[in-house]
């Protein structure tokens, strides 16, 4: 099954779940659904909190995956209030890592406890 991105708001937070193996081909409908939300988010009077839940994403291979690490390092550049991910499988929070000279990425174990991160 190819990755599929699902886009729910609850309240001010945007959470973004992300279903289905990573490969190579979704990179360009995963980046257009990203630069959407955050066009929606410049609009909006108050910034958008936003949660990446990984939770049934799949990684198989590493084609693709530092091309999506990219992605996700170039939407967090771009994002009004940095992005929490959630429920990111150890494997895949290792390579993230390794990509992340900055230390960008926020993990947080589940979707409740990166949503009471932004309160903090």
């Amino acid at each position: 099954m190819s990755m599929k991105t699902l886009v729910k708001q609850i309240g001010d937070t945007v959470v973004v779940s992300m279903d289905g193996n990573l490969d190579f081909e979704i990179q360009e409908p995963l980046r257009e659904n990203l630069n959407r939300i955050l066009d929606q988010s410049k609009t909006d009077t108050a910034p958008k909190k936003i949660i990446m839940n990984f939770e049934n994403l799949e990684f198989v291979g590493s084609s693709g995956i530092s091309s999506f690490v990219q992605t996700l390092k170039d939407f967090n550049a771009a994002a009004p209030l940095k992005p929490r991910y959630c429920n990111v499988k150890s494997e895949f929070k290792r390579i993230m890592q390794a990509l992340d000279e900055s230390a960008i990425f926020e993990f947080h174990e589940n979707e409740d406890r990166a949503r009471s991160s932004f309160e903090q």
